[in-house]
């Protein structure tokens, strides 16, 4: 590794991501029925076996692996090289990230769950950045892991957490929209057909 500013960079983005949800947290904890509040095993329930094994292993490859890489020298052979350009990129993605994520958990407040789940008193939630986006904390995500792979030119620290976030993603979308198109029925899926998923809808 040639040089460490690119890790700091990134973990300052990770670590950042982390307190962006803080105040939706305490509203969350606060707001929640008892019902609401879900043991590990049901978490896990909710959201899959594999779903929930990926989340952890993507704790382990967006945070403590890239800890790890910064203070040491053990996964230097797992290092690829790219332009050194791409840590401006990936700089830029984390902070368009960190952007979305505050406005979507602004927008979302008490909405807002960690898991899949519909909460008692939920509500469909289509003003903000919900007006164009039906999922933008995903659409963060993913420009979470490609900022990853931008700044962190490492098999292990940088491209596996980048990976998987996009097959979490992958598998927890489609359950989300059904979740949602049970609780909300028409209403949901009229706003499906003026919003686009990920990405502002083109009209």
């Amino acid at each position: 590794m040639e040089s460490k500013i690119p890790v700091v960079i990134y973990l300052v983005g990770a670590f950042s991501a982390y307190l962006v949800r803080i105040p939706a947290l305490i509203l969350n904890i606060r707001a929640s029925s008892p019902r609401d509040r879900l043991t590990t095993a049901q978490r896990f329930e909710k959201e899959g076996y594999l779903a929930g094994v990926m989340m952890v292993l993507w704790f382990i490859t967006s945070i403590l692996l890239p800890l790890v890489y910064l203070g040491t020298d053990w996964l230097a052979v797992f290092d690829f090289s790219m332009p050194h350009g791409f840590m401006y990129i990936g700089t830029g993605l984390f902070l368009l990230c960190l952007l979305i994520l505050a406005r979507a958990h602004f927008d979302l407040a008490r909405n807002w769950s960690a898991v899949v789940q519909i909460k008692e008193q939920q509500a469909l939630v289509t003003n903000g950045i919900y007006a164009h986006i039906r999922h933008p904390i995903y659409s963060a995500h993913l420009l979470w892991g490609l900022a990853q792979v931008s700044l962190l030119h490492n098999w292990l620290a940088g491209l596996a957490g980048g990976v998987l976030i996009f097959l979490i993603i992958f598998l927890r979308l489609p359950r989300e929209e059904r979740l949602l198109l049970e609780q909300f029925g028409e209403d949901y899926r009229v706003y499906m057909q003026r919003t686009g998923g990920l990405l502002p809808k083109l009209h």
